[in-house]
């Protein structure tokens, strides 16, 4: 029975959550992302690495559509999430950010209460028929941040007085809280102390039974501690696609070599 168990958990582990084929971005008459192909698993931690201004956080920002908020972005080609075509008209933005969680690089607490931080998205969405309701989700949401024990005895004071390392776990929390499929996480440690990004590090570790989380990092360290799955970007273009350990080890690009080994970035 264990044995069936682990078959179950590979096949798992290997579902296709997320797929793009022949993305394109355009900022203008910049050519930000090259004809992107990429399958993402479910269940899996998926490192986007590569030097600055690479195109994998704009890649990032295609999987919930937040190109859509800047007047000069197009984006064309094909990105699916569980086989639906995620820029199809009938598709509602908001509603696929409820699906699609994202964590930015600052911590960007609401200036409310860290109640009303992590209960906003639930409350707008509908998820909650009363207070005793919100209330289970908003403990559920900060025990899967790892912030209840913390958090529990000031539900009411403002996110923005806790620190950064905590203010990044409640954006965590509230992205969470909408119950999403998928967490983006667009360089979520950059602003925090060591000892804060191991604790974001570990919780990543810990969500991805829940998720499938894409994160863009600068940091190679950190890809190679937090993700299964790595992608290497460069100019636009989508290098090299494969399990962490071959691109960090045995990479099959020279262009990701060079990177990993420091000659570019």
């Amino acid at each position: 029975m264990d044995d069936l168990r682990l078959i179950e958990r590979a096949v798992d582990m290997n579902e296709t959550k997320i797929s793009a084929n022949g993305v394109q971005v355009y900022y203008g008459d910049n050519h930000a992302i090259k004809d992107v192909n990429v399958e993402i698993a479910d269940k899996t931690v998926t490192a986007f690495i590569g030097p600055s201004g690479c195109g994998k956080s704009t890649f990032l920002r295609c999987l919930n559509r937040m190109n859509d908020t800047i007047s000069v972005a197009r984006v064309e080609g094909d990105i699916r999430i569980d086989g639906e075509d995620i820029y199809d008209k009938r598709v509602d933005p908001v509603q696929l950010r409820a699906k699609v969680g994202m964590v930015f690089q600052k911590p960007n607490p609401f200036p409310k209460s860290i109640y009303d931080n992590v209960a906003y998205g639930p409350k707008i969405h509908g998820l909650a028929r009363n207070k005793a309701e919100l209330d289970e989700i908003v403990e559920r949401a900060l025990r899967r941040a790892a912030l209840w024990n913390e958090a529990k005895d000031r539900l009411q004071e403002p996110g923005t007085g806790l620190s950064g390392g905590q203010q990044q776990r409640l954006c965590i929390a509230r992205a969470v809280a909408t119950e999403p499929e998928v967490l983006l996480m667009d360089e979520p440690c950059s602003a925090l102390d060591p000892i804060a990004t191991a604790q974001v590090e570990e919780l990543i570790d810990e969500l991805r039974q829940s998720y499938s989380v894409v994160i863009v990092t600068h940091s190679m360290q950190q890809a190679a501690r937090v993700s299964q799955m790595t992608a290497f970007f460069h100019l636009g273009n989508l290098v090299e696609y494969d399990e962490t350990g071959t691109i960090f080890t045995n990479p099959s690009d020279p262009r990701t070599e060079s990177y990993i080994s420091g000659r570019i970035g």
